[in-house]
């Protein structure tokens, strides 16, 4: 198999909605941490980075299906997210990314004045 072009892979990925945030899970075992990138811009959340190889110059691959190289997952957002609450964990392969839905605000009007209707007078 020797002399194919890998492409960008992307990583397995589960997203999961709970009551107050999203979570999303990606399996990525094998980076580095700080070869990981996550950033969430308006309602996209984009995690980028990189997976090296430790190569055997006269290995002659039979199978090669894990990921290798750049990868990119990319999550829209159905609902504005509190950015200052975000977290994310890397632990044993998996980076998990937790985020938390804005707090509702409900907005109570007063002092609401019922229009009344005009009428042309004439003079």
């Amino acid at each position: 198999m020797t002399g194919l072009l890998r492409r960008r892979f992307v990583p397995p990925t589960d997203i999961m909605e709970l009551p107050d945030r999203i979570r999303v899970l990606v399996e990525i075992a094998g980076i580095q941490r700080e070869n990981l990138d996550i950033t969430l811009v308006n309602r996209m959340l984009v995690i980028s980075g990189v997976r090296g190889r430790n190569t055997e110059n006269s290995a002659a691959y039979h199978q090669l299906e894990i990921g290798y190289g750049e990868f990119r997952v990319e999550v829209a957002l159905a609902w504005s997210i509190d950015q200052t609450e975000v977290s994310a964990t890397y632990q044993d392969g998996f980076l998990q990314v937790d985020l938390p839905r804005h707090a509702e605000k409900n907005v109570h009007i007063s002092g609401v004045r019922e229009e009344t209707e005009k009428h042309d007078t004439q003079v």
